[in-house]
C-alpha cells in the first residue's frame, strides 16, 4: 500500500479524530451546569425515594420502598484519599415481609419490615454510583446506578463471604426529598 493512497489517508484521518476526541475528554472533563440537578447531586446531601424489586432465593418482591441518600462531597472514603470529588451513598430497600420458597414463592411475615441495604460511591464526572458493600453483614456488593433525568436507576447484587449470591435489588428513585 502506498503512503499517499486514499485508504491510508482515510485511516490516518480517522485515527487523528479518535486521538483528538480522547485528548478533549482528558483535558476538558465533564462538568455539570451550575444549578442543575447533576450539580446539586455532586454537592451531595440529597435524598431520593422510589421503588424497588428484591430477588431473594429466586423469588421476586416488587413492592420494596427505596431511600437513596447521597452524602456530602469528599475526597476521602473509608480513610482512602482520592484524586477527585466523590460522594458516599447509602441505600435502604424496605419490604414488608420476606419470601420463602415451598412449591412456589410465597411472601410471609408481612407484619415485619426487612431491609436489603447497600453502600456505594457516587462519581459525579460519570453520574454513576458503584455499589461496594451490602451493609446487612458487610458483604460484597456489585452493581451500578446512574443519574437518569430526575433520579437514579440501577441494580446491585449482594454476595456472602464465600462468593455466593444472597439477594439482588433493582431500584428506581426519582422523588427528591429535602
Amino acid at each position: 500500500m502506498d503512503d499517499g493512497s486514499p485508504r491510508t489517508r482515510i485511516w490516518l484521518f480517522g485515527l487523528m479524530l479518535l486521538l483528538a476526541g480522547l485528548a478533549c475528554q482528558t483535558l476538558f472533563p465533564h462538568s455539570a451546569a451550575p444549578g442543575s440537578l447533576e450539580a446539586q447531586v455532586a454537592e451531595g446531601n440529597m435524598r431520593f425515594e422510589g421503588t424497588g424489586n428484591v430477588t431473594y432465593i429466586g423469588c421476586q418482591d416488587p413492592t420494596a420502598v427505596v431511600t437513596l441518600t447521597i452524602g456530602v462531597k469528599t475526597r476521602t472514603i473509608n480513610g482512602v484519599d482520592l484524586t477527585g470529588d466523590v460522594n458516599p451513598v447509602t441505600v435502604s430497600v424496605i419490604t414488608n415481609g420476606t419470601q420463602v420458597k415451598t412449591d412456589q414463592c410465597e411472601k410471609v411475615d408481612t407484619d415485619n419490615q426487612y431491609n436489603w441495604p447497600a453502600k456505594g460511591i457516587y462519581y459525579p464526572d460519570e453520574t454513576k454510583i458503584i455499589f461496594t458493600t451490602c451493609t446487612q453483614n458487610n458483604d460484597e456488593a456489585k452493581g451500578n446506578a446512574f443519574l437518569v433525568g430526575d433520579g437514579f436507576e440501577g441494580e446491585y447484587a449482594c454476595y456472602d463471604s464465600d462468593g455466593g449470591l444472597m439477594y439482588e435489588v433493582a431500584i428506581s428513585a426519582y422523588t427528591v426529598v429535602k
